[in-house]
């Protein structure tokens, strides 16, 4: 008699199988096609990728030698070409070596193209920072204060990464300048923050000497010595 229950559970539970199999075989049959289909197209997308990424780095590096060989017009149109069509990084170092090139020959361009990239909202934040820097770097050999003010007043944030840098630019500018309060001011930014790289504090104490020369300050006159009392008349004989 158990053999009877037996075979007759084993039948319900192959009925039980055999009906959610037919219930559930399509969205089985569909999720293992996504998984074959979803799996070939990563493939497909990473080969792609690394090729793109393959490509762009040759001409990058043909790029670069071009500039090394002082070529720098040609280096110039290579960047611009692989900032157009390549993978975000190397486009985006591609314009900021583009950018680099123009300052040889056209420092307005250059200018722009900095900050350009500063202001390209898909360019990382410390890539922005660093356009940002270099463009500040050439408005100081432009003499171009207010411009320069404008594009570095960003940066001279309490935790920015070129806070100390941007300070000594805009020191450096109103020093030459001889906007000597200004000067002051920056350098003594520097000067009292412990935790200003030492190299960069020894830099603003020598550029404050410097402003203290061309300001006129002289050093506080030495202490004179007491005198020596005077000796006690000699007593009468």
């Amino acid at each position: 008699m158990s053999d009877i229950f037996h075979e007759v559970d084993e039948d319900v539970r192959r009925d039980k199988a055999a009906n959610l199999w037919k219930r559930y075989q399509t969205p089985v049959f569909v999720g293992a096609f996504l998984v074959v289909v979803a799996t070939g197209v990563y493939s497909f997308y990473e080969s792609n990728r690394l090729k793109m990424a393959e490509a762009a780095n040759l001409r990058f590096d043909a790029a670069a030698a071009l500039a090394t060989d002082g070529k720098d017009a040609e280096a110039v149109a290579a960047f611009e070409a692989l900032a157009k069509d390549s993978p975000r990084g190397y486009a985006t170092l591609a314009r900021m070596r583009a950018a680099e090139g123009l300052a040889k020959t056209d420092k307005a361009k250059a200018v722009a193209a900095f900050a350009a990239i500063a202001e390209d909202k898909g360019v990382d934040k410390l890539t922005q920072q660093v356009a940002k820097l270099r463009a500040g770097v050439l408005l100081l050999e432009q003499g171009d204060r207010q411009k320069m003010a404008d594009l570095l007043g960003e940066l001279v944030t309490a935790n920015g990464p070129f806070r100390y840098t941007a300070q000594e630019l805009i020191g450096l500018d109103a020093l030459q300048d001889s906007d000597f309060d200004e000067a002051e001011r920056a350098f003594k930014v520097i000067l009292n923050d412990q935790e200003a790289p030492h190299a960069m504090r020894q830099r603003a104490g020598a550029y404050k000497a410097l402003l203290d020369a061309a300001r006129g300050s002289a050093p506080p006159p030495a202490a004179k010595e007491p005198a020596a009392p005077a000796s006690a008349p000699a007593p009468a004989k």
